[in-house]
Formats: structure tokens, sequence, C-alpha cells
């Protein structure tokens, strides 16, 4: 028994050792990957982190990945379906200089060039739009998604917008120009977050672990001047959402906000504020609303008919710390808000109808009229805050496929503090009902 034992231990130790090597090795030939010189920021997928993240949790928790699901089947693996393509242990997407900001460029060694092409004319809908000295060009439908391609390897961009990527896409393709990931980029090349972005002053990573996905970002701080000692008001226990910021404006001469028929200018604007908002949603409250339809009376004449007609809408209160009697005469010479009814403008916000109050110091715009605030003050670490309770939104709304998915998660929550007078670091984290399965397994199984 301890003989066989021993054996067992011994093949366990060198499946891990072989495993770990594996992993290592491809992390290692993934790192050597070669990146536009005028690379503006990079994104990288770490596919072997995600699926050691998905192993685990589901050696943990096997009794839930075993069951059997006839409706759903779901495909985390490259390697379930034939895309033709080498997937390595991290993949890159970058953004270049002199192209969109949204234009996401990569590369890709094609490992079975007829199912790649099957793939993309089959399971993506692409089309061939051009083939000139052994490369073909393919693009989808909505002309967002470019490919060209040879042989041996495929170029791709995904694009916010449609348009000319063929000479961009020539570069990458035969990697004009490119060089190997260098000290301007070292954190990201040593990264092992499921999910990081860098670029020259910022850097996003997120991870999914079991039944939460946590974000850390690092931000440059060109517009915001966070209070030396933040503090916010204090909020309802039933509140679904909450956000809050202690912090004034960098100034921006010039710059101008257009709501529908209005032109707000920016440092107008900031004149009135004075370094403090917030946001809060509080279940619902009810709203009585004027109907106005048209009958033809005896004499055939066209008379107005008006109804009244309550409906549920969620209770929102956003208040700023501000000159109000200054600000709201601002507002009003740019028809945002409507002095002689009270209310926001229809024209600016037509969901709901918004009352304006609040006191000397402070503008409060509401879709219940009698709402009141706590001004007790609570001191914070954090300059800014936001918290969202998934089950609470929930059960005060009902979109048609959004209420669904949400229903996977319970809570939101976002900190975001300040490093230095430059730099403005946020955490966050999204909280999951199901606490032991991995989030991004139970993600693209509900979706």
């Amino acid at each position: 028994m301890k003989k066989f034992l021993k054996i067992t231990a011994a093949i366990f130790l060198l499946l891990l050792i072989f495993f770990v090597g594996l992993f290592k090795y491809r992390q290692y030939n993934a790192n050597q990957i070669s990146v536009p010189k005028e690379a503006t920021a990079i994104i990288k997928i770490s596919m072997d982190e995600i699926y050691k993240s998905l192993a685990m949790n589901m050696l943990l928790n096997a009794e839930y990945y075993l069951k059997s699901d006839t409706n759903k089947k779901i495909d985390i693996s490259t390697r379930n379906f034939k895309h033709g393509l080498k997937i390595p242990a991290s993949v890159y997407f970058y953004t270049i200089k002199d192209q969109p900001e949204t234009a996401l460029f990569s590369r890709f060694e094609i490992n079975q060039f007829n199912d790649f092409e099957t793939f993309i004319k089959n399971k993506l809908g692409f089309k061939i739009l051009k083939k000139q000295n052994g490369i073909t060009f393919a693009g989808s439908e909505l002309g967002n998604v470019i490919v060209c391609y040879d042989l041996s390897n495929v170029a791709v961009v995904v694009s916010g917008d449609a348009r000319n990527f063929d000479s961009a896409l020539m570069n990458v393709l035969k990697e004009n120009n490119f060089q190997k990931i260098g000290s301007k980029f070292k954190s990201l090349k040593e990264s092992t977050h499921h999910i990081a972005y860098f670029d020259a002053e910022n850097s996003v990573t997120t991870d999914f672990n079991n039944g939460e996905i946590n974000i850390n970002a690092d931000f440059a701080n060109h517009f915001l001047i966070p209070a030396a000692k933040p503090n916010h008001r204090k909020f309802s226990k039933e509140s679904t959402a909450i956000a809050w910021l202690n912090a004034d404006f960098v100034k921006s001469p010039n710059k101008k906000i257009r709501l529908k028929n209005s032109i707000l200018e920016r440092d107008s604007l900031l004149k009135y504020y004075k370094g403090y908002l917030d946001f809060e949603w509080t279940n619902t409250t009810t709203q009585t609303d004027s109907i106005i339809t048209y009958e033809y009376n005896d004499d055939f004449e066209k008379t107005e008919k008006v109804a009244l007609q309550k409906r549920s809408v969620p209770n929102l209160m956003l208040n700023i710390k501000a000159e109000k009697n200054l600000l709201i005469k601002y507002l009003n010479e740019k028809q945002v808000v409507n002095l002689d009814s009270g209310t926001m403008s229809k024209t600016v916000f037509p969901l709901y109808k918004v009352f304006v109050g609040g006191n000397q110091n402070q503008l409060q715009l509401t879709t219940n009229k009698n709402n009141k605030i706590d001004t007790t003050q609570i001191p914070a670490n954090e300059f800014f805050s936001l918290n969202v309770d998934f089950v609470k939104l929930n059960s005060s709304m009902n979109i048609p496929g959004l209420t669904q998915r949400l229903k996977l998660f319970k809570h939101l929550e976002v900190k975001g503090t300040s490093m230095t007078t430059e730099q403005i670091q946020l955490r966050g984290k999204v909280t999951l009902n199901n606490v032991q399965v991995n989030a991004l397994y139970q993600i693209l199984k509900d979706f």
C-alpha cells in the first residue's frame, strides 16, 4: 500500500512539474512577441492564467461543473471548435499612433489554413473583400472587424468605426517597423493578471476569481483636485445605488458641454461648483403625468382632452454643493431648467420629471419633490465611491434581457484614492451571487 501511494505521489509530482514547465515555456514564448514601435497602448489577455484559474476552480467545485445541462453548453476552451489559429499563452492587442484610439490590432499564427478560412466565412460571417499577391482581406458586415492574412499569419483590427485599415493591417501582418516589448511595457510583459491594459501613463488590470471580479486601475490625474480630507453625507441604508465625489475639477478653457438644444461652458459651471456632488437611487417613487389626446365633438371640432396618469419611476436624487442661486440662473438662461415650473427641461432629460430644489449652498435635482437628505458628514479615506446593489436594482426595474443578465450579480463597489497630486487609484470589485464558482465561467455560461 505504501509503495502504491509513493508511486501515485511520484506520478502526481511529475505531472505537476510537467504542466508547470509547459505553462512556463508557453508564457516565455508568448512574451517574445513583437509589437509596433509606435504602439501607444497594449492589452494583454493571459489565456493560460485564465485556464489555470478555471482548472483549479473546477477541481474544487467538481459537482457544479459536472451537472448535466441540456439547455446550455459552454465552450470556454479555444480547442473546442476549429478556428485554425495557434493561440499562445497570452494574446496581445495594441493601439497604434496615427490610427483611431478605438482601433485594436493584433496578429496570430495560422495552424490550419482551411479551418481558418471556413471559420471566418461560416462562423463569423466575414465577406472576402479582395485578394492581392497572396494576401486576402475579409471583414464583418458592419465593417468594424477586418482581417488580412496569408497562408501563415493573420492580422486583425477591431474598431469602433469602419474605415480603411489596409495599410496598417499590411504592416502588422508583415511586422514592419516592429520591435520586442521593451522597457516601455515591461510591467505588462511580467503581468500575470487575466486582462491587463498599459499605456504611457495609465494601467488597468482585471481578474476573474471565485464569485468575484477584481478591477484595479492607476491613472494619471490631469482633471481632478481631490479633497485633502474627503468626506461624504450619510446615505440611506435602503439605497439601490450610491455615488459621491469630493473633488474639484481642473479648469479647462473653451471646453463645452452639449445637452440636446443647450451648450454649457464648462468653466462657467465650475465657477459655481464647490467641490462635492453625490447621486443616490432609493427604491421608486410615483409621478403623475398629463396625457393629452384629441377628440371630435358633436360639431366635428377637434378638442383637447387631458388625462392624469400615475406611474412608478426610480427615486433619483443628485446633490451638488454649489452657489445655487447663481447656478440655477445660469442653467435657466441655457434652458436646462425652467424656474417657472421648478423642473428640468424635458428636452434635456425626457425620461422622468426632475424637480429643482436644495438650499443656498446646494442644488438638488430629484424625481421626488419631497426628498430630504441627511446632512451628517462622514470622513473617508477615498475621494470617490460607487456602490450598486444589484439585488435591489433587479427588484426595482424590469428591462427585458438586461434584468435576467443582472441576476448573476450581487454588488459593485468602486473606490478612488489620490496617490499623489498627479496620480489616482481606483479599486473595484463585482461580487456575484454564487461565490464558489469562477466569475468568468458564470458569465460565459449565462450569456
